[in-house]
């Protein structure tokens, strides 16, 4: 009997062992799922920013729901719910509702994206003219988040060319309008008149290019009066990597010492094409030229016909303070069929 009533007791206080580790490890489980819960009511919900100059806050998620707010760009939302698409927020004045997660912007997100757009600025300044009215984009595609719109007529400062959009200026930001809707003039630059005859057989040899001297195009007094100068207002400073949008006053401008003339597509004399081309570059303090991009493009290899000659030419670099520089060069080349 000792001996059985020995076990008998050891199994008990097993079994007393292993009551009290379950009840320990179940109220250490319950306590840290109460202090979670507590940690998610103290935690101050992530905000989001609006992109576009109005976004709608609605009842529910979808395009069709009833609007119960709306916020400008820049506000910032607090986020309670993400599903996706579309995500639960609420404005400073306390009101809830859905919001296109497109339209809205972590803080890291819109840090990056107006970092681009201050250094997209440091690029020396194009007119545009929009020939119809065209939607404008937060980045250079449609699957961007749409920021506004420009009417046909309108006048816009151009910074560059990103595929098939510009960077323009936009209520103090930059924004993308596709390329087919902005006519751009570098009016002021370097000019150069690229002429030959119309090809009037397919097998006929392509005619030499000639080059007009460079000069740079009439300006209308009045026009000039509304159109935003080339030379920036302020003192240009070089961007990043050393780069000066325009020679800063009391500089040299680039000199070209060897050009080589574009030669004229036989497939656009053949369409019977011509027009305007803008490319730039950047002339280095050696005297060449790189980072040759076109501007604005027109068909059948007139752009590539632009750009290829360019990137051959040589300079006597641009200085300042008595030092070469690198600078931006713009040239416009002007493709005439006689």
């Amino acid at each position: 009997m000792t001996d059985l009533q020995t076990r008998h007791n050891r199994g008990l206080w097993v079994i007393l062992i292993l009551v009290g580790v379950f009840l320990t490890l179940l109220g250490l489980i319950i306590f840290q799922s109460v202090g979670n819960r507590n940690d998610r009511a103290e935690r101050t919900p992530d905000s989001l920013i609006v992109i576009p100059l109005r976004v709608r806050i609605r009842t529910e998620p979808g395009a069709n729901a009833p609007v119960v707010a709306s916020a400008t760009s820049g506000e910032a939302l607090a986020l309670l719910e993400d599903r996706g698409a579309w995500v639960r927020v609420r404005t400073a004045d306390g009101l809830a509702g859905w919001a296109e997660r497109a339209t809205l912007e972590r803080a890291a997100e819109r840090e990056r994206r107006l970092k681009r757009y201050e250094n997209i600025r440091k690029l020396p300044r194009l007119q545009g003219l929009v020939e119809q009215r065209t939607a404008l984009y937060s980045g250079p595609g449609i699957f961007y988040t749409p920021v506004g719109e420009l009417t046909a007529g309108a006048k816009v400062t151009v910074y560059t060319r990103d595929h098939d959009f510009y960077a323009v200026e936009y209520h103090d930001a930059i924004a993308y309008a596709t390329v087919d809707d902005v006519e751009v003039s570098a009016a002021g630059s370097r000019s150069v008149d690229v002429a030959t005859t119309t090809a009037t057989q397919e097998d006929e040899p392509e005619t030499a290019a000639t080059a007009t001297a460079p000069v740079p195009p009439p300006i209308d007094p009045e026009q000039a009066a509304e159109t935003p100068p080339l030379v920036a207002e302020v003192q240009p400073e070089a961007d990043r990597i050393g780069v000066y949008p325009v020679v800063p006053p009391g500089g040299t401008q680039p000199e070209e010492i060897d050009r080589v003339v574009p030669r004229y597509p036989a497939m656009a004399r053949r369409a019977n094409v011509g027009g305007a081309v803008v490319v730039r570059g950047i002339v280095r303090r050696d005297g060449s030229i790189d980072d040759v991009d076109i501007v604005k493009n027109l068909p059948y290899g007139l752009g590539d016909a632009a750009r290829d000659a360019v990137r051959q030419w040589r300079f006597r670099p641009a200085t300042y303070r008595g030092e070469p520089i690198d600078v931006y060069y713009t040239v416009t080349v002007n493709f005439r069929l006689r």
